[in-house]
């Protein structure tokens, strides 16, 4: 039976085996595996709790939620920047008209 450990950071960066990650090296391999692009419901789901496993028994988990929150941002932004950029001009746009507005 092959087992799939493709949200497994060891498996994606053997490199790390020998040593120890740091919480910011895993919070970074697990931003980038769940914003990655393809259907991987069950890997991006894995990562995603053990993500939240790690924010939850660090020391810090606002410092460590914020981390990922900029990291996933900065992925996603990478890559859906038009999408992004559009959503964010029509959302101003409306803030500006309706404040605009009420100001008249």
């Amino acid at each position: 039976m092959r087992v799939n450990r493709s949200w497994d950071p060891i498996a994606l960066h053997p490199e790390q085996a020998n040593g120890e990650l740091s919480i910011e090296e895993k919070i970074e391999i697990l931003a980038e595996l769940i914003c990655r692009a393809g259907d991987e419901p069950a890997s991006k789901s894995a990562a995603l709790l053990v993500l939240m496993a790690i924010i939850e028994n660090s020391t810090h988990p606002k410092v460590l939620a914020n981390h990922a929150k900029h990291l996933a941002f900065t992925r996603c932004s990478e890559l859906n920047a038009f999408v992004i950029v559009d959503a964010q001009i029509e959302l101003l746009e409306s803030e500006l008209l309706t404040a605009s507005s009420l100001a008249v």
